[in-house]
């Protein structure tokens, strides 16, 4: 039995003899001292004044060739403020006007429904937050009305006229809830957009 052993353990230590550990691979090694930096393409858009029109056109549009026949028209960046909002859903307009409607009948709770239709389908819409608000204010819900306000603040951010009218009825809420320090902090906010 124990020739047995010692033959069976020679076997053992003489094929881990003969067996080869293959080379682990190695990943290639870096070089962190070279910074890639990716190559970032912007759009370009340009301005063309055209008899006291202005047209928007993407720099794809025009061609070199028509920059240098025309040099008389200036090239001028459009400024944030100067575009125009996009026409209004017209689902978006039945409902405000729906809305409007239930209001003068005093359907408040309908009233309120169709607006937040509205909402869901516009949801960057200011008038839709701006007339939610003041259903809210009738409903004599004050924290759910500043809330509406508040989102259609965000929403009309550079937009000096529109963030005085929600700053306004933001103050007319914080009054009627019977915050006179947070009414007069928001009237001061309405005014610095006048």
């Amino acid at each position: 039995m124990n020739k047995f052993r010692i033959l069976l353990v020679s076997l053992v230590v003489g094929f881990s003899g003969c067996t080869a550990v293959a080379p682990v691979p190695q990943p290639p090694l870096e070089d962190r001292d070279v910074m890639l930096e990716p190559e970032v393409v912007e759009p370009t858009v340009i301005v063309s004044a055209v008899e006291d029109e202005s047209v928007v056109q993407s720099s794809s549009e025009i061609g070199d060739d028509e920059a240098i026949e025309k040099p008389n028209k200036a090239i001028v960046p459009v400024a944030p403020s100067s575009i125009e909002a996009a026409p209004k859903n017209a689902a978006v307009v039945a409902l405000l006007d729906s809305a409007k409607q239930q209001k003068q009948e005093g359907g408040l709770r309908s009233a309120q429904t169709s607006l937040q239709r509205a909402q869901r389908i516009a949801p960057r819409e200011p008038e839709v937050y701006y007339d939610l608000a003041k259903v809210h204010i009738e409903l004599e819900d004050y924290g759910l009305a500043e809330q509406v306000a508040l989102k259609g603040v965000s929403i009309v951010q550079g937009q000096p006229t529109q963030l005085n009218r929600f700053w306004l009825l933001i103050a007319k809420i914080r009054t009627a809830a019977g915050n006179g320090a947070g009414a007069k902090k928001a009237k001061t906010l309405a005014d610095g957009y006048l």
